[in-house]
């Protein structure tokens, strides 16, 4: 019986270092993440207005930092188009913002940092208009001032990867291209 309380004591001892190594962050109001893409006609450039992110951090001892779990929220009606209202509906439409109001991206193998400029290929899983598809994201990761980090990354897709038709206008004269690319630039700072 004593054994199997101290056994039951080292346990509850290493689970609650653990617990209490790891430090939350969220996205800092700072971010910039834009999605841009081409037409038969021009280019194109859609700025994300709202966005979310909780991320989970551990600081190891040897300057190193394990990026245990991060959650990226997108809210499709803060996308705003660089061609105004006409293309935000059409945007909305072919994301399926009635159905499905946010994008996320959700990391599911944790990453191992290294001082300052690493790039990493996160992999998770991206759900867009309903259809997740699991993803590799290649991003350089900096811890800055106040063991604040910083993410920055372009990520290409193509809509029809997602079941999204893309977008035309001008009864079917101007025609969106499949390929688009997500581009970031974010903080991330103590929650």
């Amino acid at each position: 019986m004593k054994a199997l309380k101290s056994i039951l004591a080292m346990a509850l001892i290493l689970t609650a270092s653990h617990l209490f190594g790891q430090t939350n962050y969220v996205l800092n109001k700072d971010y910039k993440l834009t999605i841009n893409g081409g037409s038969n006609l021009h280019d194109w450039t859609e700025n994300v207005e709202k966005a979310a992110a909780n991320a989970s951090v551990t600081w190891n001892s040897n300057g190193t930092l394990t990026l245990n779990g991060l959650t990226v929220i997108v809210y499709v009606q803060s996308i705003k188009s660089s061609e105004g209202g006409v293309m935000n509906g059409k945007t909305y439409k072919a994301l399926k913002s009635d159905s499905h109001p946010t994008i996320t991206f959700t990391l599911t193998s944790p990453l191992q940092i290294s001082g300052g400029g690493t790039t990493v290929s996160a992999t998770g899983n991206l759900n867009i208009a309903g259809v997740t598809r699991g993803v590799t994201i290649r991003a350089k990761v900096n811890s800055i001032a106040n063991n604040n980090i910083s993410i920055e990354g372009v990520v290409p897709l193509r809509m029809s990867e997602f079941g999204i038709d893309p977008p035309n206008a001008l009864f079917g004269a101007l025609k969106v291209s499949n390929d688009i690319s997500i581009q970031f630039k974010t903080n991330l700072v103590k929650s």
